[in-house]
Formats: structure tokens, C-alpha cells, sequence
């Protein structure tokens, strides 16, 4: 195993000395991971492997804010049932598992972060009745063991007083709920700095990965850091990669020698943070649109969350007048209070997502020993399913350190959500992808 060396500058030094290999008490092999990129995925992973008692080097084109991550650029809603129509089952029952990881993982960060499971409220518009009552159908003829209930306008009242002025109907989701996504961003920074001290965690921010190359013992990752308008390159083995880089692993965004994924596509998404005191709604609020999935989310305070659109582009410029016009005009359909709302931030980004829209891990092996895992795609679920896919890789690494695995067991390991995130294991000889299975 590479022992790490982490340097002023914020290099990484590794050495395969004669030193004796970590072990844990069940006799497996702790390794140096690298992870590349630091968005959600790539926070809740760098600390799920420093408490396994890895060595982590954590590779962040951003800085720690994130502000450029699309996590960023999110609302943080857990509503399966709300995404149904638009997703696959896989996904919906992904979000109802991770509804019961959240809470137990939140409990173990010392910074407070939001999370509410009072329910989401579906509403429409008397032109878009005919998609409300299709989507009430929808979840009759294939979610009936989820409860679900129909209000009329003095039940939608008692939910959101304030709702019942421009709606008479509504479809209460009582499963449902959301996530503090800020919040919980700077309290796994937070928690990641106090856990990763003593040479536990080195974070390189604002650092390019220019190269990753399969090696006979382990993966070296090339990079560029730019310190004092300097850039410097360097490079460092390690035993395993963890690429979560989101759309910078596009064909468009990513160097042929950085692994891209042909598949991987950027879908713009682009929201408003509002601030309305003048507006009391408690829970999200889902509108039925021809167009978009959108929704208000209540941050508190007074804090409002308007979005998404969803647009087949990688553009990341700011937001165009079609998308604030129609995201604006709903809100204010929603609740005339709007009208008087400050408009406190409009965020343009891009989500990551394969032609499925589905959510990939693969994993790359190269002479029958994993080299470097790929996990990307998640789109516009990331806050709805991360705590299990987050899951799925811990179980995946942790075969993996077992000394006598190789390929041919890693793929039959029966990991606790292979049902509904399958691993994709591909051969890499000579540069050459060739997929196994």
C-alpha cells in the first residue's frame, strides 16, 4: 500500500516503503484514495472513508465554498413520489431508502443542518388539471402502498393557510421533505477539516486534474495547482481513484488521458433565491407546468427557493429572461405575496446526467485489480439518493480491500443495493477500455 506524504504546498508525496500496511481488526488493507471532485458526492465520500480510517487526498477544481458545484444550485428536495413521473422506480425507491439515511447521517455532524419530513403539496393551475389528474393517477397505478391524499380547498387551508387563495385543490405527499443543501455543504467542509487533521485529509482546492493513468500497482492522478498566480504540476500514485467530478468528466470537459465518459451529458438547470417575509408556506410546494418540474422550497426566515428549469444544454451563463420570466410568474401564481419578494440570487448550472438518466458506478480494473471507480450522473436527484449511493461505494470499496479480491469475485459481491444501482465493471489494458460485463 502507498503511504501519503502530504507537503506545504499542497502536493501529495507517496512512497511504497518497507513500512508495515495498515490493517483493521478484520485484517483489510486501509488505502490512499484519491477523490476527485468535492461536490456532494465527493464530501459525503472523502468523509465516509476518513472514518474507515483511510488516507484521503481530495481533489476540488472549486474552491471550498462550492458555489460552482450543482449541489449549490439545488433546493435539497427529498420527494420521490414528487419526481415519479419523470424518473425511473429505481430512483423513487432510491429516495425512500435514503428519506431513512439522512437523519442518522446528519446526527453525526457537529455543524446544524436542516432537514424537514412534513410532507409536499402537489398543486396546479385549472389550464394544467388534466396533468394534475394524470399524476394523480400515476401514483394510484403504481405507488397505492405510498399514502397519498387528495385536499379540497378548506384541507389545503389547514395545511398552507395561505395556499388556499389561489388554489381549491391540492395533493397532499406527507412522505415527502427537504434538506438544507448550503447548509449541509459548509458542515461537511466543517466536519471534513476537524476529521481530516493530522495528515488524515489533504484538500487541494482549486486544483485541475490533467491525467489519470492505470499503473502495474496503482493509479497515478496528474494536476495542476495554481498557488500565487503560479501553476505547478504535479503528480502521485495511489491505491484507488474515486472520480465523482460530475459534468468536469464530459468528453467536453475532460482531457482524453482524465477517463471522460462518452455518455455523460450536461443538462442546465437554473433557480431563484427569493426573499419574501410577506409569504408564510411551510413545506415544498410542487406546480404542475408544461415545461418544467418546478417547485418552491421555504428555506426559513423568510428564505425562498423558486425552480428548476430543465434545458438540454451545457451553457452555464447566466440565466435567460424566458427562464425568470416563466420561473417568476410561477411563483407569483402561487402566492401574489411574491410580487414584493426581493430577488436575492439567480443561479444558472449544470447537472450531470447519461442518456438514461439514470445514476453509474463503474469500476476500472486493470489485471484484475480495481484501480479507479466512476460515479457520476445523478442529475437532478442528487440530495433525493446520494446517502445511497454513498452506501453502494463504501460496500463496494470495502470488497475491494479485502486482500484476495479481484475482478472475477468483485462481480459477483452481492452489494445491499445492487437491485437498484447495479456496478459496472469494465478491463482496462493498455489505455484500451473493453467492457467485462
Amino acid at each position: 500500500m502507498l503511504s501519503p506524504h502530504f507537503l506545504e504546498n499542497g502536493a501529495v508525496k507517496n512512497s511504497s516503503s518497507t513500512q508495515s500496511v495498515e490493517q483493521d481488526t478484520d485484517g483489510y488493507h486501509k488505502m490512499n484514495i484519491a477523490i476527485i471532485g468535492a461536490g456532494l458526492i465527493g464530501r459525503l465520500l472523502a468523509l465516509a472513508f476518513l472514518r474507515a480510517k483511510h488516507h484521503i487526498t481530495l481533489f476540488d477544481k472549486d474552491t471550498k465554498l462550492a458555489h460552482n458545484s450543482a449541489a449549490y444550485a439545488a433546493a435539497g428536495l427529498l420527494t420521490p413520489l414528487g419526481e415519479s413521473l419523470h424518473c425511473q422506480p429505481n430512483i423513487v425507491k432510491m429516495g425512500f431508502e435514503s428519506l431513512h439515511l439522512w437523519p442518522k447521517l446528519l446526527a453525526s455532524l457537529d455543524e446544524h443542518t436542516i432537514f424537514q419530513q412534513t410532507g409536499a403539496i402537489m398543486v396546479s393551475h385549472e389550464q394544467d388539471k388534466g396533468d394534475y389528474q394524470r399524476f394523480v393517477r400515476h401514483l394510484h397505478n403504481n405507488y397505492a402502498e405510498h399514502a397519498v391524499q387528495n385536499l379540497n380547498r378548506q384541507e389545503l387551508t389547514a395545511l398552507e393557510p395561505e395556499l388556499g387563495r389561489s388554489f381549491n385543490q391540492g395533493l397532499y405527499l406527507p412522505q415527502e421533505g427537504q434538506i438544507g443543501n448550503r447548509r449541509l455543504l459548509i458542515a461537511l467542509r466543517k466536519q471534513l477539516e476537524q476529521e481530516g487533521g493530522n495528515n488524515k485529509l489533504n484538500w487541494l482546492s482549486e486544483c485541475l486534474v490533467t491525467a489519470i493513468k492505470h499503473g502495474e500497482h496503482s493509479t497515478q492522478v496528474s494536476y495542476t495547482l495554481t498557488r500565487n498566480s503560479t501553476q505547478q504540476s504535479h503528480h502521485a500514485p495511489f491505491d484507488l481513484v474515486i472520480d465523482c467530478r460530475g459534468t468536469g468528466a464530459t468528453l467536453k470537459n475532460a482531457k482524453q488521458a482524465c477517463a471522460p465518459l462518452a455518455d455523460l451529458r450536461s443538462v442546465r438547470g437554473e433557480l431563484f433565491q427569493l426573499f419574501a417575509p410577506a409569504v408564510n408556506i411551510s413545506r415544498p410546494i410542487r406546480l404542475m407546468h408544461p415545461r418544467y418540474q418546478l417547485y418552491i422550497a421555504p428555506k426559513g426566515k423568510g428564505f425562498y427557493v423558486v425552480g428548476a428549469t430543465e434545458i438540454e444544454s451545457d451553457d452555464d451563463s447566466p440565466m435567460t429572461v424566458r427562464s425568470a420570466m416563466e420561473l417568476l410568474s410561477a411563483a407569483y401564481s402561487i402566492h401574489p405575496g411574491f410580487a414584493e419578494a426581493n430577488i436575492r440570487q439567480h443561479i444558472s448550472q449544470c447537472r450531470p446526467a447519461f442518456s438514461d438518466n439514470q445514476p453509474k458506478i463503474s469500476v476500472l480494473t486493470t489485471d484484475n485489480q480495481s484501480r479507479l471507480i466512476q460515479v457520476n450522473g445523478l442529475f437532478r436527484h442528487g440530495f433525493l439518493i446520494s446517502p445511497v449511493v454513498v452506501q453502494q461505494v463504501l460496500a463496494l470499496v470495502a470488497a475491494i480491500e479485502q486482500p484476495t479480491s479481484d475482478t472475477s469475485d468483485l462481480t459477483n459481491t452481492e452489494l445491499p443495493y445492487s437491485e437498484l444501482l447495479p456496478v459496472d465493471f469494465i478491463a482496462v489494458k493498455n489505455n484500451q477500455m473493453k467492457e467485462v460485463i
